[in-house]
């Protein structure tokens, strides 16, 4: 039997959900990459339009296409499944809506090698449905060494994209951390813990993948649901950075603000659509959640927002019939 576990130095995870109108051009640009020696993943996950058969296509005419048919919908448990089949030692993600430039993993992988690091970055650029293409970062060409310190540094402070879309990984970092199931915002949630496992990163300044900005995509449509997952995955950021001693002074202060910010501003839109009964154990969880904010200092939590969170934490109903009932 034919030993196909060092057949390929990349495996390419593409999670596909009725995206047959977008497909095609995300294979192609994967399909055409300069670094050959990829494996393919497909894995459709209940998709209702043509996204299944066009997958099972793609694997007759190129022979680096894998498919996988999950019977459950969830863009983590599609890169989950994912991950479990590929066999090369370095692995990628890209969403089947989205494309990437034919030199994005020859030059992640060069990257990687060069600097013996863990993980590999490039940046990205909208793209949007007028055929609009937005560049947000300097697109120098350079190729930087850093920390992993340095780099969950700037992820958490929204300096980097938490997107693994943007990266290659070490296929082993993910043996003990996966994306986290049932949940949206997944790569927000943990792509810093799994950025925190390196010994080193490497980074190279070139927008390599088009994010196509669209309606009715997953980041676009936002509920209450996503309204409190994006409350989960941002909150833990404030026991990690204490934890871990990131930040230092001033700038510490600053990034605590921004993160006990964002989580208000997800509660309150939360609140906006949510239902005093329907939905009390998400509530309680925010509550319990904020009522930590209350030993924060004056440079971490806005002095309104202390007072709203007192409230919210010691009077709720009457906080609630006054702020938050519609």
């Amino acid at each position: 039997m034919e030993d196909t576990k060092c057949q390929y130095v990349v495996s390419i995870i593409i999670p596909v959900h009725n995206t047959a109108p977008y497909l095609k051009r995300c294979v192609e640009s994967v399909r055409h990459q300069l670094l050959k020696d990829i494996e393919i993943i497909l894995v459709d996950n209940k998709s209702e339009d043509m996204s299944p058969a066009m997958c099972d296509e793609y694997a007759k005419i190129d022979s680096r296409i894998k498919v996988l048919h999950l019977s459950e919908a969830g863009l983590s448990i599609a890169r989950n499944a994912g991950i479990k089949v590929a066999t090369a030692p370095y692995v990628g993600f890209v969403d089947s809506d989205d494309y990437i430039d034919e030199r994005m993993y020859l030059d992640l992988l060069c990257g990687i090698e060069t600097y013996h690091a863990d993980v590999a970055y490039c940046t990205f650029c909208y793209e949007y449905t007028d055929g609009r293409i937005e560049h947000l970062y300097t697109n120098s060409g350079n190729i930087i060494e850093r920390t992993s310190k340095e780099v969950v540094e700037d992820i958490i402070s929204e300096k980097i994209s938490s997107s693994s879309c943007t990266k290659l990984f070490k296929k082993e970092l993910f043996d003990f951390l996966l994306f986290p199931e049932g949940v949206f915002w997944e790569d927000h949630a943990m792509i810093y813990q799994l950025i925190a496992q390196c010994n080193k990163v490497v980074w190279v300044d070139r927008d390599y993948y088009f994010y196509l900005q669209r309606e009715g995509s997953i980041c676009h449509t936002v509920d209450k649901v996503k309204q409190y997952h994006f409350f989960l995955a941002e909150y833990p950021r404030l026991e990690f950075i204490k934890k871990n001693g990131l930040f230092a002074g001033e700038e510490r202060a600053k990034v605590v603000h921004q993160i006990v910010q964002t989580c208000f501003c997800r509660f309150t839109d939360f609140m906006k659509d949510a239902k005093l009964i329907g939905d009390r154990k998400a509530i309680k969880d925010m509550r319990t959640k904020m009522k930590r904010w209350l030993d924060l200092s004056s440079d971490e939590i806005d002095r309104w927002v202390y007072r709203r969170v007192r409230k919210i934490t010691y009077m709720w109903l009457v906080c609630y019939w006054k702020h938050y009932r519609k």
